[in-house]
């Protein structure tokens, strides 16, 4: 690695980049067990859909919020920026604990997901102050190791919590972990050099964008993360209800999650190692393409099966899919950023607003068209991944 850390250890920093790269994911994953309890509390049928908007939202605040957190932290710095975003995440959580109705819970995860966006693109910017290309990559995959300590543990956490306490405790859960962030944070030093800092003015901020979107790799490598993020992002809102509605197998879901997130977490350390022999742009295309080839033959055999495959073929197919998906996501932002230099806040904001706006919006129509059957994810995967991986190409012409 660079330069080493004058307070923190190379291990320690890519341990909290990793952890406040989950607090988003944590936020999603702990919430999922608690849905059974959460829908009679609001009122709302056994087999009702309203909860996975609150998924949804989120997401959609996540990426609101990437439009704000890049250019301060080019402005003002990283850490205060950090230490803001994981404030702000403490309060949102609160207020989705107390909520006393639906439309409040829906606004406080809005909120809760634009604070989550602090932490997402602040560590990419921070990464990218001190990394590079394949370097960068490298760095993103041991990072996204850490991450996946959230799937792993958050299902079980979030089980938990609703067993000794009720659905409120989960989302109070959030006020503890931002915390215990902003502490941990007053070790890191700050990353980006004065000399680099950017106005916060909007003609600034609108030519830092106007950057991104001009430069073919960048543009290509975030449409092509924002489409497979999207396909992600369906197994995220949609697994719980395909699992207990569809299968009905909802015991099923924590320990899925959990042996999800282990195999994802290996495929992750995995990459890492195999980006000391090769590039990033050909680990991206391999498996990019192994993405879509899986994602092909998961929509064949559910077609073939009218939109219920035996359930053993889905969730294999399902869950490689998925895997894969972990090699793609780290190299792929890596790409992205590369061409953006010392705009790595404002870089790292345009591509959060596509992959979390976009994504969740492409995430959001598979969702809601869940109804008996896994068709909706058949479909969704064949397209987003087709799409992807075209981006991908067009990127790698540039």
């Amino acid at each position: 690695m660079s330069e080493p850390l004058r307070r923190m250890s190379e291990r320690e920093f890519v341990l909290l980049m990793g952890v406040l790269t989950a607090l988003s994911a944590m936020a999603i994953d702990i919430t999922l067990p608690a849905f059974a309890e959460m829908r009679p509390a609001f009122g709302l049928d056994d087999d009702s859909t309203r909860l996975s908007l609150t998924v949804t939202l989120f997401l959609m605040g996540a990426g609101v919020g990437h439009l704000f957190y890049g250019p301060i932290a080019d402005a003002v710095g990283r850490k205060p920026t950090l230490a803001g975003g994981l404030l702000l995440y403490a309060a949102a959580a609160l207020a989705a604990a107390l909520a006393p109705s639906l439309g409040v819970l829906y606004t406080a995860r809005f909120v809760w997901g634009f604070a989550a966006a602090g932490p997402r693109v602040l560590t990419q910017a921070i990464v990218r102050d001190r990394f590079a290309g394949t370097a960068m990559a490298r760095v993103m995959t041991l990072i996204q190791t850490v991450f996946f300590i959230a799937p792993i543990t958050a299902p079980g956490i979030g089980k938990a919590l609703v067993v000794i306490g009720s659905w409120r405790w989960v989302m109070a859960f959030g006020v503890v972990t931002s915390l215990a962030a902003v502490a941990w944070i007053l070790r890191l030093d700050e990353t980006l050099d004065p000399a680099h800092r950017r106005p916060l003015r909007l003609g600034p901020m609108l030519a830092g964008f106007r950057f991104v979107i001009a430069n073919r790799t960048a543009l290509g490598y975030t449409l092509m993360v924002t489409f497979g993020f999207g396909a992600f992002l369906a197994y995220l809102g949609s697994t719980e209800l395909i699992l207990s509605d569809v299968y009905d197998r909802s015991s099923w879901f924590v320990p899925y999650f959990t042996v999800a997130g282990v195999v994802a977490a290996v495929v992750a350390l995995s990459s890492n190692r195999l980006l000391h022999r090769i590039h990033a742009r050909q680990l991206t295309l391999g498996a990019g393409s192994a993405f879509a080839a899986v994602s092909a033959v998961l929509f064949v055999v559910t077609v073939a099966a009218g939109g219920l495959p035996p359930f053993g073929v889905w969730l294999v197919l399902f869950s490689l899919a998925n895997a894969i998906h972990v090699a793609v996501f780290p190299s792929g932002v890596s790409l992205a950023m590369e061409p953006m230099g010392e705009m790595a806040g404002t870089a790292a904001s345009a591509i959060g607003v596509s992959t979390w706006m976009l994504g969740s919006l492409l995430a959001s129509f598979t969702d809601r068209a869940i109804d008996g059957s896994v068709m909706p994810i058949g479909v969704a995967y064949l397209t987003y991944t087709a799409i992807a991986l075209a981006c991908q190409l067009w990127a790698r012409g540039g």
